[in-house]
C-alpha cells in the first residue's frame, strides 16, 4: 500500500472515530438531559414577554447575559436542536483540546482526549437545567478555546488561520457575555498579548479579540441588573454575605476552591497530582523538591483512605482521638462561611494556609515537570487562571448556590494539564509502555462515561 492510500485510510478512520464520538455525545444528550428548573423559566419568559421584552427586562433587573439568554430562550422551544448542537460543541471541545496538546490529530490522540474529557463530571450541567447550564458554561468555554487559538498560533510562530479567525469573532461575542469566562479570557489574552508585544511578535489581528472582551467586561460592570440581582441573591441565598469584608470574600473563594480540589476525592484532580509527582520524581533528584511536589497527591490519598476507615473498640474511652487519619473535622474548618479567617486569630489561618501551600506545591511541580520552560510557564499561568476562576466566585453571593457548574473552567484547565502531563511522560517511556498508558487512560474515561450514564 503506497503512502497516499495509507493517508486516505487514516483520514477515513479519523472521520469515523469523530463521527462515533459525536454519536456517543448525541446519545448522552438524548438520554441524560431533562426539562427542568431554568429551562422552564426561560420558556415561560419567552411566552410572556417575547425576545425583546425579556431581554430588556433582564438587562434592567437581573443580568448582563442578554446574548446568552436570547439563545437560551430560543432553545427552550427547540430541545431536539439543542441536543444536536450541544453534541457538536462537546466534540468541538475535544478536537480543540487535541489541537492544543498534540501536533497532529490522530485516532489514538483523539480517543485519549475524549476519555480524559469524560472524567469531567458531566452531570453538573444539569444542576439548574441542562440547556441553561450548557449555554452559560459549556458553550462559552468551548467558544473561548476556539477564540484563543489565533493567539496560540502566533505564540508558535504560525500564520493565523483565516477561517478560524473569522469564525471566532461572533462566537467570542457569545462566550464573553458570560462574566466568569470573559474575566479569564481577558486576563489570559492580555498576558499573552503583552508577551508577544515585548518580543515583537504581536499581530494587530488579535486586537479584535481584546476589544470584544474589554467591551463585554465594561458592559457587565455597568449593567444595572447585575447590581439588583446581587441584592436579591444575598437576601435569598446568603444573608450573612452583606456583612463580609474583602478578606472574608477572598477567603470564601479560596476555601470554595481548595476543599473540592485538594481535600476531596476527584479522579481528574488525582490524575494531575499523580502525573506531577511522577514527572518531578523522574526528572529531579533533589529530595526536598520531591517532598514538596508530592504533598498534594499524598495528602489527598491520606484523606481518602482515612474516610474509608471505621472506628474500632468504640467502647474504649478516647478511641476517636486515636483515629489520626480521620478527616471528619475538615467540615468544621471549611464551612458555608468560608474558614472564618481573621487576621487577629492565627488559629483561623490554618485551612487557608494549607490550601495556598498546596497550590504553591502544585504550581512548582507543574513548572518542574516540563523540560520546555515556556510551555511550563504557560501551564502555570493556566493553573493560576483556573484557581482565580474559583476565587472570584467568593465575591458573588451565589458562590454556593451556583453549585459545581462554576467549576467547569477549572475542570477544562485540569483536562489540558493532565493531557500535557501524559504527553510529557510518554516522551521518556518505551513504545509498549506508551501504548499501555494510553490504553489505560482511554478505558478509564470510557468506563467513567458509562458509569455517569448508569448513575443518572
Amino acid at each position: 500500500m503506497n503512502k497516499h492510500s495509507i493517508k486516505i485510510t487514516k483520514n477515513k478512520e479519523l472521520f469515523l472515530v469523530l463521527l462515533g464520538i459525536w454519536g456517543v455525545f448525541l446519545l448522552f444528550n438524548m438520554y441524560m438531559p431533562t426539562i427542568r428548573a431554568d429551562d422552564m423559566v426561560y420558556a415561560s419568559r419567552l411566552d410572556k414577554l417575547g425576545y425583546l421584552g425579556a431581554s430588556i427586562e433582564h438587562y434592567k433587573t437581573w443580568s448582563s447575559r442578554i446574548i446568552v439568554e436570547l439563545f437560551l430562550m430560543f432553545f427552550s422551544k427547540h430541545f431536539a436542536l439543542w441536543k444536536l448542537l450541544n453534541s457538536m460543541v462537546m466534540v468541538g471541545t475535544v478536537v480543540l483540546l487535541c489541537k492544543y496538546v498534540f501536533e497532529k490529530i490522530n485516532v489514538k490522540n483523539l480517543l485519549l482526549v475524549f476519555s480524559i474529557y469524560c472524567l469531567v463530571p458531566m452531570t453538573v450541567m444539569g444542576e439548574t437545567g441542562w440547556r441553561a447550564t450548557t449555554l452559560n458554561y459549556q458553550w462559552p468555554v468551548a467558544f473561548s478555546l476556539l477564540a484563543f487559538y489565533p493567539f496560540f498560533q502566533v505564540l508558535r510562530g504560525e500564520e493565523i488561520t483565516r477561517k478560524i479567525y473569522w469564525l471566532s469573532i461572533p462566537l467570542l461575542i457569545f462566550s464573553t457575555n458570560q462574566e466568569q469566562v470573559n474575566a479569564c479570557f481577558f486576563v489570559l489574552t492580555s498576558i499573552v498579548s503583552l508577551y508577544l508585544i515585548v518580543n515583537g511578535r504581536y499581530s494587530y489581528k488579535l486586537s479584535v479579540f481584546s476589544i470584544i472582551s474589554l467591551a463585554e467586561l465594561i458592559f457587565s460592570l455597568t449593567t444595572p441588573g447585575n447590581a439588583l440581582r446581587a441584592v436579591h441573591e444575598i437576601n435569598r441565598w446568603f444573608p450573612e454575605y452583606k456583612n463580609f469584608n474583602f478578606l472574608n470574600k477572598l477567603d470564601l473563594g479560596i476555601s470554595s476552591f481548595g476543599k473540592p480540589f485538594f481535600l476531596d476525592m476527584n479522579i481528574l484532580f488525582l490524575l494531575l497530582f499523580s502525573l506531577v509527582f511522577i514527572l518531578v520524581y523522574r526528572k529531579h533528584q533533589n529530595y526536598y523538591v520531591r517532598i514538596l511536589t508530592a504533598l498534594p497527591l499524598f495528602l489527598n490519598l491520606t484523606i481518602y483512605f482515612g474516610n474509608t476507615m471505621g472506628q474500632s473498640f468504640t467502647y474504649v474511652s478516647g478511641n476517636k482521638r486515636a483515629m489520626i487519619w480521620s478527616s471528619s473535622n475538615l467540615n468544621n474548618l471549611f464551612t458555608g462561611l468560608g474558614t472564618k479567617l481573621s487576621l487577629f486569630y492565627p488559629g483561623t489561618w490554618i485551612a487557608t494556609l494549607v490550601v495556598l501551600g498546596l497550590l504553591i506545591c502544585l504550581i512548582v511541580g507543574i513548572y518542574l515537570s516540563f523540560d520546555n520552560k515556556k510551555t511550563a510557564i504557560l501551564l502555570v499561568i493556566l493553573m493560576i487562571m483556573g484557581f482565580c476562576s474559583r476565587v472570584i466566585m467568593g465575591f458573588s453571593p451565589t458562590v454556593w448556590a451556583s453549585g459545581m457548574r462554576t467549576y467547569y473552567i477549572l475542570y477544562i484547565v485540569i483536562v489540558l494539564l493532565v493531557l500535557m502531563g501524559v504527553k510529557e511522560l510518554m516522551k521518556s517511556m518505551s513504545l509498549q509502555k506508551n501504548e499501555l498508558l494510553r490504553f489505560g487512560l482511554t478505558m478509564l474515561g470510557i468506563c467513567t462515561l458509562i458509569l455517569t450514564v448508569m448513575s443518572k
